[in-house]
Formats: structure tokens, sequence, C-alpha cells
């Protein structure tokens, strides 16, 4: 029996790896939140890089950027469903390309880290806004830069390498027994 046979239930280190990534980044949006929950007040702006970045806390009823407001049980269900669909599949992305491990995990964190506060808030708490000469791209916080990297990581594995299922040997790092 080879090593991954004598171990089925056992999680592999890209595994481990993936749900690492997905905990770093939950723990980090919570706690990000956390600190401008307690430092700042609902709608206050602070500069960060002049007015072209700053820091204003809000609340999100809707999806990433603002997107399809007042939506909130419909997204519980779409990240809880993502979050248990990259659970589910994690034994087939752990055999995958490292940047499409990374681009799950930052995923699956961003859309724990999101659902989080929809369960317990009912909304999002955004705070990162950017923007200057009469337009600022909507609000949005850690767990939505993590969804959008990794999407953005995952589109570019499929244009620019075919993605996961091109029929190559998978990627393994050098003794996680793959």
């Amino acid at each position: 029996m080879g090593p991954s046979g004598n171990n089925r239930g056992a999680l592999s280190r890209a595994q481990l790896w993936l749900f690492s990534t997905a905990l770093v980044i939950t723990a980090l949006d919570q706690v990000v939140k956390r600190v401008v929950v307690n430092a700042m007040e609902m709608g206050q702006a602070i500069d960060v890089v002049g007015s072209f970045v700053r820091l204003t806390r809000t609340s999100n009823t809707g999806g990433a950027f603002g997107l399809l407001r007042g939506r909130g049980n419909w997204f519980i269900v779409v990240s809880f469903v993502a979050a248990l669909a990259i659970a589910a599949l994690s034994r087939q992305i752990a055999r995958g390309r490292r940047v499409e491990r990374l681009a799950f995990g930052l995923i699956l964190g961003g859309a724990v880290g999101n659902l989080i506060d929809r369960i317990r808030l009912g909304a999002v708490i955004d705070f990162i806004d950017i923007g200057g000469s009469g337009y600022r791209w909507p609000a949005f916080n850690v767990a939505d830069s993590a969804i959008t990297i990794g999407v953005t990581l995952l589109a570019v594995s499929l244009v620019f390498f075919g993605g996961a299922c091109d029929g190559r040997k998978p990627e393994s790092d050098v003794g996680d027994g793959q």
C-alpha cells in the first residue's frame, strides 16, 4: 500500500496548507474588523493616503463591494455552500498547483470571514475606502480582498496554465507524501 493508501482519513500536507491559509485569512479578517469596530464610529473616515485611501467604517448587507444589498440571507447560503464545497473537494484541490491551493484557501478564508459577520451581525463590516475625483470604489474588507485575489489567481491559472485538470501530473510539495 502506498503512502496515500494507508492514511486515507488523514489530511495531506497540501490539504493542511489549504485549511491553514483559510484559517489565517479568517482570523486576520475578524481581528482587523474588531479593531475597526472598537476604534471607529459607523461612517467615520480616516485618511490614510490623503483622501485617496481612507478607512471608513461601513456596514454591508450585500455581497462584495456592496453588490446586491439587502440579500444577506442569500449570501449566508452561498458562503456556506462555497465553504462546504471547498472543504469537500479539498483532496482534489490538494492535488492541484500550489497557486490553486492558495487561491482556494483565500476564497475559503474570505467566505468564512464574511459568513461570521453575516451570522453574528446580519451584515458585513467594510472599511477599506479607495477613490478620488468624485468617484469612490465601494468599501471592502480583508475577506473581500482575499476572495478577489483567490478568484483572480484561479482565472490566471486556468487561462495561462490550463487549470488543475490539464492532464499533467499534479504538483507536490517535497516530502508531503503525494
